[in-house]
């Protein structure tokens, strides 16, 4: 679907739909999923903590156009300063999205929010690679700063099964499920809202549920 433009002609191919399956689903959203929740498992026995994320604060600054000053980071050392900045970074992108979702699914431009959220999986890839969790877990004094990363993918994760529920939503109901959100509503449309897409919708402490390939990779 994000290769057809509505009202377009296109074209299709079993080849091409094995290559966007394994570009957009298998290699991002489900690579994703499948790098956050067992990290969030491994390092933090399925827990996700948000307590006054310096990210959020620097992504409100940044919507706000206000120039982020040096006391906006508090005490947090450069490299600190370089991940909150990178996951305020990727609300940005997500706040881009989410703001442009109702016209552009009242157009029935479906390509085109699912172009952004392959952007929104990507960036959150990115930012994986470049903290580097694995290595923040070996240290102590990093504690909040992985804490912080982990709360952002799982929050991530939560925004986007929300994004994608009407045009996947057997995938969108299997992320919910992993993240153990909403299981009173499970297989429920009600269980997806746009109005649930604002940041923070996961509590602190809150349990992440066992973590399921998704989208496993097809070879043709």
């Amino acid at each position: 679907m994000s290769d057809i433009a509505t009202g377009k002609d296109a074209d299709f191919s079993e080849e091409r739909l094995v290559e966007r399956y394994n570009a957009d689903l298998a290699n991002s959203l489900g690579n994703l999923l499948n790098r956050a929740l067992p990290m969030t498992q491994k390092y933090r026995s399925g827990m996700l903590r948000s307590r006054d994320p310096v990210s959020v604060r620097l992504f409100h600054i940044m919507v706000s156009d206000r120039q982020i000053s040096d006391s906006d980071f508090g005490s947090l050392d450069p490299a600190s300063r370089q991940i909150t900045l990178g996951i305020a970074d990727l609300l940005l992108t997500i706040n881009a999205v989410v703001k442009s979702y109702p016209a552009i699914m009242d157009a029935f431009e479906a390509n085109e929010i699912l172009k952004g959220i392959t952007a929104i999986c990507t960036k959150a890839n990115v930012r994986i690679e470049a903290t580097a969790p694995w290595h923040l877990a070996k240290d102590k004094s990093k504690g909040d700063e992985l804490d912080e990363l982990l709360y952002a993918l799982g929050e991530c994760l939560r925004i986007l099964a929300i994004l994608i529920s009407p045009v996947l939503p057997k995938a969108a109901h299997g992320i919910f499920d992993q993240l153990n959100w909403k299981m009173e509503l499970s297989g429920k449309e009600q269980r997806f809202r746009l109005e649930d897409a604002k940041w923070g919708g996961l509590p602190d402490e809150h349990i992440v549920g066992k973590p399921v390939p998704l989208f496993p990779r097809i070879e043709l």
